[in-house]
């Protein structure tokens, strides 16, 4: 009854994911570009080269080599980008520490980092600035996206689910402040000693420059950074490196949200050789439009990026729904039944065996009673501003008003609801000749793996579980990416033992 949730996070994700390739291929567009020109100086030639991007066809088709190279990738299982990135990511890491202690060192850099640090309180009653916030983090840490829920058949025990979710946004807000000081440094320096402004008299003047880097200031990251590494001498070799590592950060990010989507689609009965090219050929129609026009871009992140609000919303329904699961259903009474039997039986009693770290009751109590008033009351205060405020009409189509997101919401629900009720699902024990209702006789059943209760079952490894191999053939496996390193993927139990080697890659866990 509730699959359709599920269907919502599919839905959130791929639509971020087709205008996320756009934004990647800028990525590789300035990889190129800083290799073959030199780099701007001043804002507003760094603007313009933004602009020109921007406005000239190269998105489109470098959108469309990113769709190419990510399919290809996971199609293949090519091991040499995980290989890649064990030296990408710190690079870039350091690259980013570089880069913010040289901006920090430039002249009226404090003029920057007082205007950073000095709070306009009267912001803080304003709903976009909060709900900005959440989404921003939301959109870093992949909190609320699902991809977890995927890949939890492929994930051995060791990888601490509690541990990730506390280290992942600790790092994650700390680059983020770090790359904050570093922007806010650059354009106070390039503004004050290379435009002649006083920042006494101007100030203004140049916080209205720091929205203007395309449309929505979309290009803060395109427009700064290269400004910044043209005040330093070897700063094009900077670039270069930065935009390289850049690029394959989101080709790792990219791999993990098609890969979901791709699974998504299995779900449906649809075997692989055809649900990979279907959702790659999605993925390239569904961005064409915000590769070509800025504008419809915007509207995208505006749009899926709120969603990721509603697919929070959902992930909270499931914590409390967890109490009617399994043969835990009567143990666990009163507001917070979901909230314990997801703390104690599934998280402390399977993840606390394997190394990871236990919740305890606070967090119970906080996601019971904090997290749905600060959603509901969020989404609601939002909502609330957008219908009463004077600088956007609410029911007017524009890139960033309410009407166009509700649409598009509506949209999507309606034939998520649509699959929900019509298309077969595969469930428990189920192959695709089961799910089309024509089994084809001349065939061997599909294979299926099924992980059993524990009510039905005996122990094996760390956990409850037994599992069924039937008809069994080998795996392929896919490649994944968490916390920008990719993996090869093999599904497992959730016992500390793998799955044999002629493990079925469908995998169902009855919890």
């Amino acid at each position: 009854g509730y699959r359709w949730l599920g269907g919502w996070m599919f839905v959130v994700n791929i639509g971020i994911l087709c205008y996320y390739s756009v934004v990647l291929g800028w990525c590789v567009y300035y990889f190129f570009y800083t290799m073959a020109h030199e780099l701007p100086t001043s804002h507003e030639d760094s603007r313009d080269i933004f602009i020109d991007m921007t406005e000239s066809g190269y998105p489109a088709l470098i959108h469309f080599g990113c769709v190419v190279i990510v399919a290809f990738i996971i199609s293949r299982s090519v091991k040499t980008l995980e290989k890649a990135n064990l030296i990408v990511v710190p690079t870039f890491l350091v690259i980013v520490l570089v880069s913010f202690i040289y901006a920090v060192t430039l002249s009226y850099a404090d003029e920057g980092l007082t205007y950073l640090f000095s709070p306009q309180w009267s912001q803080f009653g304003e709903p976009r600035l909060w709900v900005d916030a959440i989404i921003q983090n939301a959109f870093d840490t992949g909190a609320g996206w699902g991809l977890f829920l995927v890949y939890s058949i492929y994930m051995p025990q060791k990888n601490g689910a509690i541990k990730m979710a506390m280290g992942i946004p600790i790092v994650n807000n700390v680059v983020s402040l770090i790359s904050s000081v570093t922007t806010m440094s650059t354009v106070f320096h390039i503004q004050i000693e290379k435009q002649g402004f006083d920042p006494r008299t101007n100030l203004s003047a140049i916080v209205e420059i720091l929205k203007d880097n395309g449309e929505a200031n979309t290009g803060l990251t395109f427009v700064w950074m290269p400004a910044l590494y043209g005040q330093m001498d070897g700063g094009r070799a900077l670039a270069i490196v930065f935009f390289f590592c850049l690029v394959f950060a989101g080709l790792s990010s990219m791999i993990a949200m098609m890969e979901l989507a791709i699974r998504s689609v299995e779900d449906f009965g649809l075997p692989r050789k055809f649900s990979l090219p279907a959702v790659a050929a999605f993925v390239f129609f569904g961005g064409l439009a915000s590769s070509l026009n800025t504008t419809v871009l915007v509207n995208q992140d505006f749009v899926w990026s709120f969603g990721l609000l509603i697919s929070g919303g959902a992930l909270l329904f499931m914590v409390f729904k967890s109490r009617e699961m399994g043969h835990y259903r009567n143990r666990c009474v009163g507001l917070m039944a979901g909230a314990e039997r997801f703390r104690t039986s599934i998280i402390n009693r399977i993840g606390f065996n394997s190394g990871d770290w236990k919740l305890y009751l606070p967090w119970s109590i906080f996601v019971t009673f904090v997290c749905p008033i600060e959603l509901i009351g969020m989404f609601g205060w939002w909502i609330a501003d957008q219908v009463t405020s004077d600088k956007i009409v609410w029911y007017e189509f524009q890139a960033e008003s309410l009407i166009a997101a509700l649409t598009q919401w509506i949209f999507w629900l309606i034939i998520i609801v649509i699959f929900h009720n019509v298309l077969p699902h595969r469930k428990r024990g189920q192959g695709y000749e089961q799910l089309s209702g024509s089994p084809d006789r001349s065939k061997p059943p599909s294979p299926v793996t099924t992980i059993d209760s524990p009510s039905r079952t005996g122990k094996t490894g760390n956990a409850d579980v037994a599992v069924t191999v039937e008809n069994s053939r080998p795996v392929e496996s896919t490649p994944l990416v968490t916390s920008g390193r990719m993996s090869t993927l093999k599904p497992n139990t959730l016992a500390d033992e793998q799955v044999p080697e002629q493990a079925n890659e469908h995998l169902a866990t009855d919890l």
